[in-house]
């Protein structure tokens, strides 16, 4: 993974992809799952920004053997995202245990103090 390490530009474009990834994905039974469990997290936290980045990175981790089953199109958006590549180039030069080691990558990095989920408070607070 090369997140931390992209320019602004590149950050830009994997932000639309992960983007596009993330739509596609809350257009189906995840995203319909992910209201529910968002709604009843809602009504029970009370304004703790740090406990709501590290519950958002766990529901990311939480789902993700499920995206990997139903929206495996996305799974690739997303690592292709990280990686600081375009899908195709990513396509181009992954393999299955490079697929593997990046899922492992990426729930790490969105684990308790993973640079991804360090990255993404920013949002939450």
């Amino acid at each position: 993974m090369k997140f931390n390490e992209l320019t602004a530009e590149q950050l830009m474009a994997s932000m639309a992809l992960i983007g596009e990834a993330a739509e596609h994905i809350m257009q189906g039974g995840i995203g319909e799952d992910l209201v529910k469990e968002v709604a009843a997290y809602r009504g029970k936290a009370k304004g703790d920004a740090g406990k709501a980045t590290e519950w958002a990175a766990g529901i990311i981790g939480k789902y993700l053997p499920r995206v990997m089953k139903e929206n495996v199109e996305d799974l690739y958006k997303i690592l292709a995202a990280v990686d600081g590549q375009s899908l195709e180039e990513y396509e181009a030069c992954s393999d299955a245990r490079k697929i593997v080691k990046d899922v492992a990558q990426l729930k790490k990095a969105m684990g308790k103090g993973g640079e991804l989920q360090e990255l993404v408070a920013g949002f939450f607070d």
